[in-house]
């Protein structure tokens, strides 16, 4: 099965959908959001569903939504990932069996300062004393998930070009 999918992993505010749409732009591909999907299905914002389900029941849905995006997914596209999607239930197999992982490594100071610009609710993230503890808490129980990834690629580093050989192997698989 060709790799058709690029999936950007990382922590939460790392960039993952900033990056997505400007690579998918720049490169004609389609772009989906996994959080922005599984609340376009839901019917609920991951807020809510959070508040609703908890985390265990937020990451049963996330599961089941990744294993329908995979299936329907028919042509190269761009997936940013919720940070901790990778994590959960088979997730990292799954994507890295439908295409090319790529782990956006984020220094904790620059997700922070991504986080103050940011208006989005992050469940995980809501109400915490010490954030940058936190933070660090949260990288060092996934760090072994994202660094399992296909391509690691400091975020101080990237370009839109950065990307061409990532895609490049997306296209031309046999």
């Amino acid at each position: 099965m060709p790799h058709s999918i690029i999936f950007l992993i990382g922590m939460p505010a790392a960039g993952k959908t900033y990056w997505g749409r400007k690579i998918a732009a720049a490169y004609d591909l389609p772009f989906i959001d996994m959080d922005k999907y599984i609340s376009q299905h839901e019917q609920a914002s991951i807020p809510a569903l959070f508040a609703q389900y908890g985390e265990k029941g937020f990451r049963e849905r996330e599961h089941k939504y990744l294993n329908q995006l995979i299936k329907n997914t028919k042509e190269v596209t761009v997936v940013a990932c919720g940070g901790g999607a990778p994590c959960h239930s088979g997730n990292l197999e799954l994507m890295r069996e439908a295409g090319e992982v790529v782990y956006l490594e984020t220094p904790i100071a620059t997700i922070e300062d991504h986080l103050k610009q940011s208006d989005e609710i992050r469940p995980l993230l809501r109400g915490r004393a010490n954030l940058t503890a936190y933070l660090e808490d949260l990288l060092f129980k996934r760090f072994n998930y994202y660094m399992q990834a296909h391509h690691i690629l400091p975020s101080k580093d990237i370009e839109v070009s950065t990307f061409a050989q990532i895609i490049q192997t997306c296209t031309n698989q046999p």
